[in-house]
């Protein structure tokens, strides 16, 4: 059965769902260029719903958790169906 060895040489389970991708921000990038990175931006976001209107899970794409998780790690979760009208 596959699994990921942990540092005591036992497997653990392979995880259910896949974890999101997350790509590194540059601090100089982020503060010069006005970037659009979360669902709020999107025009595929109902904001009324808080749901995403082609059926994708906006939890770790909402701009709070993004400025979140840039502050505490150095990257985000950028969506990769984010279209801007």
């Amino acid at each position: 059965m596959p699994g990921i060895v942990n540092p005591k040489g036992k497997k653990s389970q392979p995880r259910l769902t896949p974890s999101i991708k997350k790509d590194t921000v540059n601090p100089r990038d982020f503060m010069k260029y006005d970037t659009r990175f979360s669902c709020e931006d999107c025009s595929h976001y109902d904001g009324d719903k808080t749901v995403c209107t082609i059926g994708y899970n906006p939890l770790h794409h909402l701009k709070a958790e993004q400025s979140h998780q840039y502050e505490l790690a150095g990257n985000m979760a950028f969506c990769r169906f984010l279209e801007i009208d």
